[in-house]
């Protein structure tokens, strides 16, 4: 929702209203929150919002690089900073479930909840292709059985996503996830 060419002055402080609280309420509340919520964060009226920017995933994709662009980037730069493969896809799992704990709305990406969101949907198939690669590099440095594929990294932070924002998830699941990651590791490598 950049400045669109054309459109006066108040509505354009309209869809910058409303991109800003966009990238507010989805990040404390996930991208599910209530568009309505969005709308009174902005201070406008619902129908405003559907005016200006009309789909969940138009909004959604609009707001992509403020929510998820920056913190994608350091997981990526985090990761790559680490001298071995292991401890590349190591620092990749544990970056990715801790910004699947701390913000609904990356849970939310991970999970893929609205796939009509092409940037949002975008943004993640990078991060899996990066953590793809780093699975690649770890079974070609000798250190990672050669069972634990691209597919099981994303079953675990599947796993990790769901479990992570759901009240009714069983206090292990996160041992349960380091314990699958674990196992994979190949002894003495």
């Amino acid at each position: 929702m950049s400045t669109t060419p054309g459109l006066r002055r108040d509505a354009q402080a309209n869809l910058d209203k409303l991109r800003a609280a966009a990238v507010t309420v989805f990040s404390r509340r996930g991208l599910s929150a209530p568009l309505e919520d969005i709308a009174r964060e902005a201070g406008v009226s619902i129908g405003t919002l559907y005016n200006r920017v009309g789909s969940r995933e138009e909004l959604i994709d609009a707001v992509v690089p403020d929510i998820a662009g920056a913190k994608l980037r350091t997981l990526r730069e985090r990761t790559l900073a680490q001298e071995s493969p292991r401890a590349q896809l190591e620092t990749f799992i544990a970056e990715m479930i801790d910004l699947q704990l701390s913000d609904p709305a990356m849970n939310d990406a991970m999970l893929r909840r609205y796939p009509e969101a092409v940037l949002l949907i975008n943004a993640c198939e990078r991060s899996m292709a990066l953590g793809a690669e780093l699975v690649e590099n770890a079974h070609d440095a000798g250190v990672l059985s050669r069972d634990f594929t691209p597919d099981d990294l994303l079953t675990v932070l599947w796993l990790a996503a769901l479990a992570s924002h759901d009240p009714a998830a069983p206090d292990g699941w996160r041992r349960v996830v380091e314990r699958s990651v674990s196992a994979a590791w190949i002894a003495g490598a």
